[in-house]
């Protein structure tokens, strides 16, 4: 029975060591696969910063379309059509009037350029189109705003920046197209 025994335990002679490896093994596979998860989870969390961020500067400019009334209508089929690149500098223009400005051209002027400024300071690569929905009508707005997205990966373009010619075609640009009715 002793050299039953004496020979079971030579046969085992290592295994335990064999074991630990294979565990070794399996838990570095499965710290690699929560690395690359948290990876892409952060890569998701950028994207989605940049879409809240869009959503909001979108959101101001409908407040600042509807605020004008007064100059709405009249400003849409020229000064509330635009369109900015990327890397696009921003003027803002000055009142002829300090004291008052003119509702109709002035206002949408100062007011679409300090919004363009606000896009290009929060988006990276920022570009924008914005104009009438349907020619000719000034009951609603469209606005599509896009952004660099640093981590993308896709191998089309988004589709929702259609209107945006510069980056119409370009896989690292997400988009957001919003139309209104201000009136």
């Amino acid at each position: 029975m002793s050299r039953a025994r004496r020979v079971d335990a030579r046969a085992e002679r290592g295994v335990s060591m064999i074991e630990v490896l294979v565990t070794l093994v399996i838990v570095a596979f499965g710290l690699l696969g929560l690395a690359a998860l948290q990876a892409r989870s952060l890569s998701v969390q950028v994207d989605s910063e940049s879409r809240r961020v869009a959503t909001t500067l979108v959101t101001q400019l409908y407040e600042r379309v509807t605020a004008n009334q007064e100059g709405y209508g009249l400003a849409l089929a020229t000064r509330y059509t635009r369109t900015m690149n990327p890397g696009q500098a921003v003027t803002i223009p000055t009142c002829a009037n300090p004291d008052a400005c003119d509702a109709q051209n002035e206002v949408p002027e100062v007011q679409l350029a300090l919004w363009l400024t606000e896009v290009s300071r929060q988006l990276p690569g920022a570009a924008v189109w914005m104009g009438e929905t349907t020619p000719g009508s000034v009951m609603s707005m469209t606005v599509s705003v896009g952004w660099l997205e640093p981590n993308a990966n896709a191998v089309a373009a988004d589709g929702a920046c259609n209107l945006i010619d510069a980056v119409r075609t370009d896989v690292r640009y997400r988009c957001m197209t919003v139309t209104f009715f201000p009136g």
